[in-house]
C-alpha cells in the first residue's frame, strides 16, 4: 500500500511546530531549577556550547533522515541502514515513556491554572486553605484520584490535536507557539516592577549566580546536566525531529533550519529564567529550589503578590500549558507515525484517529504509577510500592527510573549512534545531498562535518556514561 505522506502546508508551520515540540517543560521546568542549582552563568555558557556543538547537530541529522526516508523512526532509520534500526525503537521507546511522567507535570499545571482562576474570577480559595507552595503541592500529590484525572485530562487534549494529523498540529502551534511567547514577555514585563528582581539578572548574567545560590561548581556536573537538559529541551533522541522531517518538503532548508529551532527554543530557555528568576528573589526564596521551583516556589512568588498575584500566576500556568502540550504532542505523534508506517509497509489500512486513541490509552496506562507514586516525594507515598526504588537507599522513585531509561540512556546513546551513523556508516556525503536537495548552498557544511563525524559524538559518549553513573548514584 503506498503511503501517502502529508505535508507541512508551509515552512512557518513547520518551524512553529518543531519549536512547539521543543518548547516545554524541559524550558520551563528543567531549565530555571538545573541553571539554579548549578549556580546560574556557568551553568548557561555550557548549555549554550553544547546547543551549538551537539544540539544543532543532531536537529539537522534527524531532519535529514525523516525528510530523506519520508518515515518515523524506526522505518526511517532502519532504512539508512538496517543494522541500526533499533535506535529507531529507541527514540520511539523514549518517547512512550516520557509521556509516562510528562502528562502527569502538564496534568499539575492545569490543577494550578484552575486554581489561580477560581480566586481571579470567582473570588474562591483555589488551593484549599494551603499555607504555603510546598503544602499545597504536597497535599494534592496525595490526592491521588484528582492527580489521574488531571493527566488523563492532558492525554485528551493531545490526542484530539494528533488525531487530525498535519492539520491538527498546525492548528495548536499555530495559536499556542505565538501565544505562549506572548504570555512570557508579559510575566517578563511585570517583573521589572518588582523590588529587588534586579539580583535574579545579576543571578542569571554575571559570576556571583554560584555565591548568590550558594552552590559550588563543578564543571563536569554542569556539563552532563547541560547536555541531558539539550536533548530533552530539544526534543532529540526520542524521534520527534525524524518524525516532524518526514513532513518536511524538498524546498524548506534543513541546514537554515537546524539554526531556527534550536535559537528559539534557547531563546524560551532564558525567558523562561528571566520570567521564574527575579520574581523567586523579589520574593526571598530559593533560586536552587530544585525541582519544585516550578511548582512550590512560583505558587510562593505569585501568592506574595496579592491580588494581582492571580492574574499573573494564571498567565503564568497557561503558559506552562500550552509548553507542555505543544511537546506533548509532538511525542504522542512519533509513536502514533510509527504504529501507522509500520502497517502501511505491512499492507495494512490504518485509521489514524484509531491509532491515536489507542496509543493515548497506552500512554496514559502507564502514567498512572507516576500518579499513584506521588512523583516519589520522601514520605508521601514514593516510591510506588518501594519495587522501583533501584537503589539500596531507596532514593531512586519511578519517575527517576523513566527519566533514567530515557533522558539518562536512551535518548543519549540515540543521539549519538545517530551521528555515527550520518557521519560514518551511511557517509556525511548522504546528509549533504538531502541539506541541497533545497537548491541552496550549505555554508556551515565544514562545521557540521567536523561535528558529526567527531565532537558531537565525543560529548554525547560523555553524556550518556556519566548521566547514566549518576542516576546509579555513582
Amino acid at each position: 500500500m503506498e503511503n501517502n505522506r502529508e505535508k507541512w502546508s508551509s515552512n512557518l508551520v513547520f518551524i512553529l511546530a518543531a519549536i512547539g515540540s521543543a518548547i516545554g517543560m524541559g524550558n520551563l521546568w528543567g531549565f530555571p531549577y538545573k541553571m539554579g542549582v548549578n549556580g546560574g552563568l556557568p551553568f548557561l555558557l555550557i548549555y549554550l556550547a553544547m546547543v551549538v556543538l551537539c544540539g544543532v547537530i543532531c536537529m539537522g541529522v534527524e531532519m535529514a533522515i525523516g525528510r530523506k526516508t519520508g518515515k518515523s523512526p524506526i522505518l526511517a532509520i532502519g532504512e539508512v541502514a538496517k543494522k541500526f534500526k533499533f535506535v529507531g525503537w529507541f527514540g520511539t521507546l523514549s518517547a512512550f515513556i516520557i509521556m509516562g511522567f510528562y502528562s502527569v507535570l502538564i496534568g499539575y499545571s492545569l490543577r494550578y491554572a484552575i486554581g489561580f482562576a477560581a480566586q481571579l474570577l470567582l473570588n474562591l480559595d483555589g488551593f484549599n486553605g494551603a499555607a504555603s507552595g510546598a503544602e499545597f503541592f504536597v497535599a494534592f500529590t496525595q490526592e491521588v484520584p484528582a492527580v489521574i484525572f488531571y493527566t488523563f485530562l492532558t492525554f485528551a487534549l493531545c490526542a484530539v490535536f494528533v488525531a487530525k494529523g498535519t492539520e491538527g498540529l498546525e492548528k495548536f502551534n499555530k495559536v499556542g507557539i505565538p501565544g505562549l511567547f506572548l504570555i512570557l514577555v508579559g510575566i517578563i514585563v511585570y517583573n521589572l516592577t518588582l523590588p529587588g528582581a534586579g539580583q535574579g539578572y545579576t543571578f542569571m548574567f554575571t559570576t556571583k549566580g554560584l555565591e548568590m545560590a550558594g552552590a559550588k561548581f563543578n564543571f563536569f556536573n554542569a556539563v552532563r546536566t547541560a547536555g541531558g537538559q539539550m536533548l530533552f529541551s530539544l526534543s532529540l533522541g526520542m524521534g520527534a525531529m525524524i518524525t516532524y522531517g518526514s513532513y518536511l518538503s524538498k524546498e524548506e532548508s534543513i541546514a537554515k533550519n537546524a539554526w531556527i529551532i534550536p535559537a528559539f527554543d534557547t531563546l524560551a530557555a532564558i525567558f523562561a529564567g528571566i520570567a521564574i528568576f527575579p520574581a523567586v528573589f523579589a520574593t526571598g526564596n530559593d533560586p536552587a529550589a530544585g525541582p519544585g521551583l516550578l511548582y512550590m516556589t512560583m505558587h510562593d512568588v505569585f501568592t506574595s503578590m496579592g491580588a494581582v498575584g492571580n492574574l499573573i500566576g494564571l498567565l503564568f500556568y497557561v503558559l506552562v500549558i500550552f509548553a507542555g502540550i505543544s511537546s506533548a504532542i509532538s511525542l504522542m505523534e512519533v509513536v502514533s507515525a510509527s504504529i501507522i508506517d509500520g502497517r502501511v509497509a505491512k499492507g495494512k489500512k490504518t485509521e489514524r484517529k484509531t491509532v491515536v486513541m489507542l496509543v493515548a490509552l497506552a500512554m496514559f496506562i502507564i502514567s498512572v504509577p507516576i500518579c499513584a507514586d506521588q512523583l516519589g516525594i520522601p514520605g508521601e507515598g514514593g516510591a510506588f510500592w518501594g519495587i522501583y526504588s533501584y537503589l539500596a537507599d531507596g532514593s531512586k522513585d519511578l519517575l527517576d527510573f523513566y527519566d533514567m531509561l530515557t533522558e539518562g540512556f536512551m535518548m543519549p546513546l540515540g543521539a549519538l549512534l545517530m551521528c555515527v551513523l550520518v557521519g560514518w556508516k551511511a557517509g556525511f556525503p548522504w546528509m549533504k545531498d538531502e541539506v541541497l536537495a533545497d537548491g541552496k548552498k550549505w555554508k556551515m557544511e565544514k562545521f557540521f562535518q567536523i561535528c558529526v563525524k567527531f565532537v558531537t559524538p565525543v560529548l554525547m559518549a560523555f553524556v550518556l556514561v556519566s548521566l547514566f553513573l549518576s542516576y546509579l548514584g555513582i
